[in-house]
């Protein structure tokens, strides 16, 4: 694709996707058979070679956007079907508010931004709004687009914060897919409290298969210390890898790393034996008993921002397959890229 053809499809996309949250506007841009393209606003479908890689749903019923599906490197979804779709052979019908791959935080300016509204008594919850699709930037060898979303309160409708977020897309030279993801949260109007919570915040739910225990678990997980299975939860870690076979019986797995320049890096992990994979940086008080409960509080001051990132690896093949240890090396060193 010739640079006057690329700058061309840019302004195109930018052109179309001026959007809020409910308008249906349809775009195509740069969609090819071979290579990285992108298709739709409401939902974003990422394509490789003409076929579906990832899917961005703005989430306007389900009260937060998240990424449903995604197909790793062996073909099959690499997350839980439910509640996407009607449930799966071996699935589970619980927390309908684990949807595909998300971001949310169990207590921000005393709002619950993780539950699915209402699903909890005695609770006030939040929405996340997505606003608008920008930045698209496509290359022979990855994609990348960026999004805003207002966190409003879900019974005034009044704004508590907002985002922007920035997804890059690519292949590494083991095949695997690789999102990079940066979220950065913005104190558009007043303080933004965040309270110590396990609950929240860059969050997967594998499939069944991958999960430790359950009727067709056949997984496992490992940390950057080696700590493997249950124990892996609630400890801090540069990274932590989820593995196991997919749908159809094919060995894969999925690791998410931890920033260097993250807040509190290393973070912390409510990865579970039952699926729920999930980066928290705010929960120390819940998952180092030892500790104030609180210590994971943190405000960001009105007018300022506080930015997380990201690497999830959707690799095939099992446990050591890929060099985690090494990809975490890589990802450190590239986070000029992400901004």
């Amino acid at each position: 694709m010739g640079v006057h053809t690329m700058k061309w499809l840019n302004f195109l996309w930018i052109a179309l996707i001026a959007w809020g949250g409910t308008t249906a506007t349809e775009a195509q841009v740069g969609s090819t058979n071979r290579g990285w393209s992108i298709a739709g606003t409401n939902p974003v479908t990422v394509q490789f070679g003409g076929k579906t890689v990832a899917v961005y749903n703005p989430g306007v019923e389900e009260a937060k956007p998240f990424f449903y599906p995604i197909i790793g490197p062996t073909g099959e979804n690499m997350t839980r079907h439910y509640p996407q779709t009607e449930i799966k052979p071996g699935e589970e019908d619980d927390h309908i508010h684990h949807r595909g791959l998300w971001y949310g935080l169990g207590s921000v300016n005393g709002l619950d931004f993780w539950h699915f509204p209402g699903s909890k008594k005695d609770k006030k919850f939040g929405r996340i709004v997505h606003k608008a699709v920008k930045q698209l930037k496509v290359s022979e060898n990855s994609l990348s687009f960026g999004t805003e979303s207002d966190w409003v309160d879900d019974e005034t409708n009044n704004l508590v914060c907002k985002d922007a977020r920035f997804f890059t897309f690519s292949h590494d030279d083991k095949g695997s897919l690789v999102l990079d993801t940066s979220i950065t949260l913005i104190a558009s109007k007043d303080d933004v409290q965040i309270k110590d919570d396990k609950e929240g915040a860059w969050s997967i739910r594998v499939p069944p298969t991958m999960r430790l225990e359950g009727k067709v678990a056949k997984g496992g997980m490992v940390n950057n210390e080696g700590l493997e299975g249950k124990d892996v939860w609630g400890k801090r870690s540069a990274w932590v890898q989820y593995f196991g076979p997919d749908g159809k019986g094919n060995e894969a797995g999925i690791a998410i790393l931890d920033h260097p320049s993250n807040l509190r890096h290393p973070t912390w992990w409510h990865a579970r034996h039952y699926g729920l994979f999930t980066a928290n940086p705010f929960g120390q008080g819940n998952f180092e008993k030892e500790t104030e409960k609180g210590a994971g509080d943190y405000t960001i001051k009105a007018g300022d921002s506080l930015t997380f990132r990201y690497r999830t690896i959707f690799h095939q093949g099992g446990k050591d397959a890929i060099d985690v240890k090494k990809a975490f090396e890589d990802f450190s060193a590239h986070s000029a890229t992400l901004l």
